[in-house]
């Protein structure tokens, strides 16, 4: 249990979205004001301003009778996520590759060393972690905390991915790719396997997501990018 001493709205709020980022509380858990006040041993009321701190956020929902609970983010917003990753990852890589130097290169292989042995709960953190690496020197520091809050807001859905599929396989080997793109300063073909790489993540996870949730997916809808920058990594024209 966390220690709770001295515990505020703002505490409450910090737990309880890391509980839901991590997947800890699922979409839809019950988020009952008594039971958690009860456990972080505080009274009702930084509990119900954590709760509509989180709705503020999108994290939670309130329903009439019902109360508060999970929020579950629709399919389509989760794919918009990452085609905001796939504007600007590849933007901030190319801004960060002229100026990496072998630290970052090292912090980005440790990474790649550690999510080898990692287990699900870890994976989405570390893989943030890699790609920030990679940007640590775009000079662009807005749009890298943007960034982040968009990683964090599908870290939950990409666990259920990674339990899902063999998506870990892949990723090692794309970041592995991308890395040594880098140590070439070769910008146009390490872009191009990031986007790649982001937008096959987002098809894959759509169709995770839509798998536990019970839906069917009647076709594949994938990006028609993927071709064009898949010719472009491998060299073609």
């Amino acid at each position: 249990m966390e220690n709770t001493a001295g515990i505020t709205s703002e505490r409450v709020a910090a737990l309880l979205r890391e509980r839901i980022l991590s997947g800890s509380y699922a979409d839809g858990h019950a988020l009952r004001q008594e039971k958690l006040a009860a456990e972080l041993g505080c009274s009702r009321i930084p509990v119900r301003e954590a709760i509509r701190q989180l709705e503020a956020e999108g994290l939670v929902i309130t329903i009439p009778r019902r109360g508060a609970m999970v929020a579950e983010m629709p399919v389509d917003r989760i794919r918009e996520s990452f085609e905001l990753r796939a504007v600007l990852e590849p933007w901030l890589l190319t801004a960060s590759i002229p100026f990496l130097d072998e630290a970052d290169f090292a912090a980005a292989q440790a990474v790649i060393d550690e999510m080898a042995d990692l287990g699900f709960e870890g994976w989405g953190d570390a893989n943030w972690r890699f790609h920030k690496a990679l940007y640590a020197k775009c000079g662009k520091e807005t749009a890298v905390e943007m960034l982040q809050r968009i990683h964090e807001s599908i870290e939950r859905y990409l666990r259920i991915h990674m339990r899902l599929t063999s998506g870990r396989d892949k990723a090692q080997t794309d970041h592995s790719l991308l890395l040594s793109l880098c140590r070439a300063r070769d910008i146009q073909r390490a872009t191009a396997l990031l986007t790649t790489h982001i937008l096959e993540v987002s098809d894959k996870l759509v169709e995770s997501v839509e798998i536990a949730r019970g839906l069917r997916r009647d076709e594949a809808l994938l990006h028609p990018a993927l071709r064009q920058n898949a010719k472009r990594t491998n060299g073609e024209h």
